[in-house]
């Protein structure tokens, strides 16, 4: 199984890898799970998520391997700290090899920040915020998407900090790791409570 590498910082929101992980590792039990999931941090020490779950990272930024299906960047309220320059490497090496690139909330701003945005259609947490937060390296006003809470732009995919559905689908889309009726069956199974018949 190829790896998807979820990255997460110190005060990552727990919330939104959650059903994209489950969904690459088990499937729900709508596809067969064709992806292994392994978490990355900037050092070895576990990170603690906003709900404080304490999280020991599978890899380093520095000892991730260099291939891999996805990475995933997890929002949180650190992506303008200095661990999260541990993460550009990881970032380049992702375009570089073609792989599924995701960020949510702010690893979507972290993205904008340093120039990945400028390029694809994207999202965020709000436009005014990304130009704000993000500053001079971010020219991409123009083909931001103020109407969808998640953006899939070929192997790119960005969302707000309450798009995590529409994140995992994309994602999962991105990825090919389940038809396309079933991935509609996990967005409505999850978007309305309701199990499929």
């Amino acid at each position: 199984m190829k790896e998807a590498l979820f990255v997460l910082i110190d005060e990552y929101a727990d919330w939104e890898p959650a059903l994209l992980a489950a969904g690459l590792r088990r499937g729900f039990g709508l596809w067969e799970p064709r992806y292994s999931v392994r978490t990355v941090a900037p050092g070895s020490s576990p990170v603690i998520s906003i709900g404080g779950f304490r999280t020991m990272p599978d890899y380093t930024c520095d000892n991730a391997p260099d291939d891999f299906a996805a990475l995933i960047l997890i929002g949180g309220t650190d992506w303008f700290g200095s661990g999260a320059a541990a993460v550009l490497p990881l970032v380049r090496r992702a375009i570089a090899i073609d792989a599924v690139l995701g960020a949510i909330c702010d690893a979507s701003v972290f993205l904008g920040a340093h120039g990945f945005l400028n390029a694809v259609n994207h999202t965020s947490n709000g436009l005014g915020y990304l130009q704000e937060k993000a500053g001079a390296a971010y020219t991409g006003e123009t083909i931001y998407r103020h109407d969808a809470p998640s953006v899939r732009d070929k192997k790119i995919v960005t969302a707000n900090g309450a798009g995590f559905i529409d994140f995992a689908m994309d994602v999962l889309d991105a990825l090919e790791a389940a038809p396309r009726e079933k991935l509609d069956m996990f967005s409505t199974m999850y978007k309305q409570g309701l199990y499929p018949a």
